[in-house]
């Protein structure tokens, strides 16, 4: 078995950006594909994050309704933001993510979630995960 060990990565032909094949004959570009930020949070009671990266705080704004802040900023508003929750007391999926009259800026995404019956609601699992380009 080879092993690879370094510290860096640089294109050859273009810095900041590495080809990798994919299934069958398609590539992807390594920096495209990878998350820029994710984020594990616990959103009752004083909520609190599990795990993290590239996340530098949260906001309780109200039930069910939070602001994350973003430690490196991406390059413009535009990035994707993938959102899940996990409902307390039957362990389904709710309806989570940004809501319309929230901004989303370089350095802040909003989380919000609703039970069935479409009212705000806090829950004890959030999962976030952003993909798009860092500045």
């Amino acid at each position: 078995m080879s092993e690879l060990i370094i510290d860096k990565l640089t294109g050859r032909s273009t810095v900041g950006s590495i080809t990798v094949q994919g299934e069958g004959t398609a590539t992807t570009n390594m920096q495209q594909g990878l998350s820029k930020a994710w984020l594990n949070m616990d959103g009752t009671g004083t909520i609190s994050v599990r795990d993290s990266l590239n996340v530098t705080g949260l906001t309780d704004v109200g039930t069910g309704q939070y602001k994350v802040n973003i430690s490196s900023s991406m390059t413009n508003a535009n990035y994707a933001v993938a959102i899940g929750s996990k409902d307390n007391a039957y362990g389904c999926q709710n309806f989570t993510g940004k809501q319309s009259n929230s901004t989303q800026t370089t350095s802040l995404f909003a989380i919000n979630s609703y039970n069935g019956s479409h009212a705000y609601e806090d829950n004890v699992n959030y999962m976030a995960s952003l993909h798009g380009d860092l500045a």
